[in-house]
């Protein structure tokens, strides 16, 4: 089953609900572009919203709390039997919160879920003590990057290219590559990594 989290950040990207899918606003993701019209929950204290929305099913969480709206948005649909998730809008916005978006998106990984994170210009793929695979258009600009120690980490298709080697998250040894094969692939025997894909023509450098 597949979940679609939408947060409040400024990022936010149109999507496609499917049959079956169960659609979950995360506090002031509410407020994204017709969300309202989609969504089947809505999660969190509300503080950024600024109010209690109705029109769907309402989850109200203590404003005083250890967790994110974003990550008990995630964990209601792992509740629920969602195996799959799509965060959008968890990227853009304060630096702090779109890093503990990437730290979930770790955790979902290392428990077995298929997490992805959608941006502007790029999507966050997450792996953990296994492979992944990259279907992208030759010259797309790929980035890896670890949490923790990740050991064998084997990339393929790649322009920089690397065998049984370790990661660190002190050191960026995977940022800036390119893919040169159209479908690539990122493995780790032991680990965790989060995996930038950039769409290619992204203006952006490093």
């Amino acid at each position: 089953m597949r979940a679609i989290v939408i947060g409040a950040a400024d990022d936010f990207v149109p999507f496609r609900k499917e049959e079956g899918d169960l659609v979950i606003a995360a506090d002031a993701g509410w407020a994204q572009p017709g969300v309202e019209a989609l969504a089947d929950v809505t999660i969190g204290d509300y503080d950024s919203l600024g109010y209690v929305p109705s029109g769907a099913e309402v989850v109200t969480l203590n404003v005083k709390k250890d967790y994110t709206d974003t990550w008990e948005a995630a964990m209601l649909a792992v509740e629920r039997g969602c195996d799959e998730l799509h965060f959008y809008a968890v990227l853009g916005g304060k630096l702090d919160h779109a890093l503990a978006n990437l730290q979930l998106g770790v955790r979902l990984a290392e428990e077995g879920k298929r997490a992805v994170m959608h941006g502007r210009d790029c999507d966050v793929y997450f792996v953990a003590d296994g492979a992944l695979k990259i279907e992208a258009p030759v010259g797309s600009r790929v980035s890896v990057f670890s949490f923790g120690k990740s050991r064998g980490v084997t990339l393929k298709g790649l322009e920089y290219a690397l065998e049984d080697a370790m990661l660190g998250f002190d050191f960026a040894l995977g940022v800036s590559n390119s893919t040169v094969e159209e479908t690539a692939s990122v493995e780790v025997k032991d680990g965790a990594l989060a995996v930038f894909v950039y769409e290619k023509g992204s203006d952006i450098r490093s």
